[in-house]
């Protein structure tokens, strides 16, 4: 039994016989010769549409960007040469309307736009026993007030309440007789002033003589009424009683009356 003939190259060689099931490389043919090998094949087509979605919506998009910035420049530019003008004719602007100083009013006419002063405080003068006609702040309020006496020195009703030592009592008697068109309602010694020789003032004391009943408190005097009473004084023993000043509204009245006490 023999074995089958090996294939043999063109130089009588043996060619090696191949196992059962090789794959790999084909023994060559005669002086190196390989078959070709087919060619490969073509790469699959690639498919552009992203790309051309994306240079469509990415210029437009670039080219609004580009105009925005320019715009903003613009504006910026603009905006800086507004305020410089606006800057530079503000005093243009306000220059004009101020007015040359001759062309002022005069100084009288500012004067004469001040509103009216008011009234300058009235004085009348009397003597013991005269009366004079006091106008307060309400225009229908007067009362004719009328110094009776003057007792210098006066005594003290209550041993216990005494005036200082080198000091006296002064009482004034008054009569307020409300002669006006409205009610009369005041502590009247509120405004009443003792004045001496020397000018030195003095306002009513609380001490209570014998030779009188004292006006002091609250007094509220009707239309046609009248009241009577004593304002006391404490002064130095040697002042010398001079005159009384008197006002209504507690001395806030405008007029004011003086009597004359030596």
């Amino acid at each position: 039994m023999g074995y089958p003939s090996q294939p043999h190259d063109p130089y009588g060689q043996q060619q090696p016989q191949q196992p059962y099931g090789y794959s790999g490389p084909q023994p060559t043919h005669g002086y190196g010769y390989q078959p070709p090998a087919s060619p490969p094949p073509p790469p699959p087509r690639r498919n552009n549409v992203g790309l051309i979605v994306l240079l469509a919506v990415g210029i437009p998009l670039l080219l609004l960007g580009g105009c925005a910035a320019v715009g903003l420049v613009l504006i910026d530019t603009s905006k800086d040469r507004v305020v410089t003008e606006a800057d530079t004719d503000a005093p243009k602007m306000v220059m004009p309307s101020k007015q040359p100083e001759a062309d002022q009013p005069p100084a009288t006419e500012p004067a004469q736009q001040q509103p009216q002063e008011q009234p300058k405080q009235q004085s009348s003068t009397a003597s013991v026993g005269g009366a004079i006609t006091l106008q307060g702040r309400d225009p229908g309020l007067q009362v004719s007030v009328t110094v009776n006496q003057l007792v210098n020195p006066a005594n003290p009703a209550q041993d216990f309440l005494k005036p200082k030592t080198g000091n006296k009592l002064v009482a004034v008697q008054v009569t307020l007789a409300n002669v006006g068109q409205a009610v009369y309602s005041d502590a009247p010694t509120n405004g009443a002033l003792l004045i001496d020789g020397e000018g030195q003032q003095y306002r009513p004391s609380l001490h209570d003589v014998r030779e009188g009943q004292s006006l002091d408190g609250m007094v509220t005097i009707n239309m046609g009424d009248s009241r009577k009473g004593m304002i006391v004084f404490e002064v130095p023993e040697g002042a010398k009683s001079a005159k009384l000043q008197f006002a209504l509204n507690s001395g806030f009245a405008n007029q004011k009356g003086e009597w004359t006490l030596s």
